[in-house]
């Protein structure tokens, strides 16, 4: 199925177009194919993952009517944090059905969908069903959770089929956290190499390109010339520079003279500190250290009451802006011959 590729629009059942494209670039965008409008178990899996934190007024504990066994299923108080954060801020939600429209509609009612921002999608003619390879027989669809990749809308399947005890919802919130894992893992490997490059930048400006060294050689030069030129404060041409692109400042600032340079230098610097701080602090899955014992849960809850808690999206973007300044300042050391 990761050859299959999903259709850059759908029309959900309110007859507006999805952008698919779109929504794949801002979420963990994830399919969910409900086998057939009379199935009593399909709708099962929607139920089980409002319990699971995609809704806030479910009760705290779950029976599958379908279980035999009618074991009570409760989730653990520190899961559901975590699980809420994956459910309603990274993922979201498309939910193919077939037809007819008004039974699909009853689905979404009964499951408590109605009010939620998530697609439903009536594959009446199972026209779509049969594009992405889901098409079971004349008027059914194979139960299936994808995951649809941004950029390429590639079909990655997270769980096939469907039955009593067997909805892949599982399956479902480990792909979110593994997924989340990988994103965080290449950020915090960025961060560490950002920490090494800020440390080389501010040895050279302790060094050779010290502000305060250069200021004071230029005052003593001119203090031999018979006419003084006037000398911009720091922290003015500072504050001028913060306006400044970083590229900017290594075309144009750094080639003007020694002190402009060393000024450059110091604004990377406080660009490059201010956006390692800004994607560690949106870390959810921040590895315990001495530093840091925080369970990941209570750092959910501290990130969400600062109102610092982002979906992949956002923390893709900040990882994004980092790994630009980071380049740009190896550009910078290898400009200014820092060792």
């Amino acid at each position: 199925m990761d050859t299959t590729f999903f259709p850059e629009t759908v029309v959900n059942i309110d007859g507006h177009t999805v952008n698919v494209d779109e929504l794949a670039k801002r979420f963990v965008l994830i399919f969910i194919t409900l086998k057939a409008t009379w199935c009593p178990v399909c709708p099962q899996l929607l139920l089980i993952l409002n319990f699971h934190g995609l809704k806030d007024d479910c009760p705290t504990s779950f029976c599958d009517p379908f279980d035999r066994t009618r074991t009570v299923t409760e989730i653990p108080q520190e899961e559901i944090p975590l699980n809420r954060f994956l459910l309603r801020q990274e993922a979201f939600f498309i939910i193919i059905c077939p037809g007819p429209v008004e039974l699909v509609r009853q689905i979404q009612n009964d499951c408590n969908f109605s009010n939620s921002p998530y697609h439903f999608v009536v594959d009446e003619n199972l026209s779509l069903a049969t594009s992405i390879n889901l098409r079971m027989s004349r008027n059914e669809i194979w139960p299936c959770i994808a995951h649809i990749i941004p950029e390429t809308l590639a079909i990655h399947p997270v769980f096939f089929g469907r039955g009593p005890s067997f909805y892949g919802y599982r399956d479902l919130l480990t792909y979110l956290r593994e997924h989340r894992l990988q994103v965080e893992d290449n950020a915090e490997k960025l961060i560490l190499k950002a920490m090494k490059v800020e440390t080389r930048l501010r040895k050279s400006v302790l060094t050779e390109y010290s502000v305060e060294n250069i200021q004071q050689q230029i005052q003593a030069d001119q203090l031999q010339q018979e006419h003084r030129e006037q000398i911009f404060p720091f922290e003015l041409l500072s504050s001028i520079f913060e306006y400044l692109e970083p590229i900017e400042i290594v075309r144009s600032v750094t080639a003007t003279s020694r002190l402009w340079r060393a000024i450059g230098l110091e604004v990377i610097i406080m660009n490059l500190k201010r956006e390692i701080k800004i994607v560690s602090e949106s870390l959810v899955t921040y590895p315990q250290t001495i530093d840091n014992q925080m369970p990941y849960f209570s750092r959910i809850v501290m990130l969400k009451q600062r109102n610092k808690l982002i979906g992949i999206y956002e923390l893709g973007q900040q990882i994004n802006y980092l790994t630009k300044i980071v380049e740009i300042s190896q550009r910078l050391l290898v400009y200014c011959n820092v060792v």
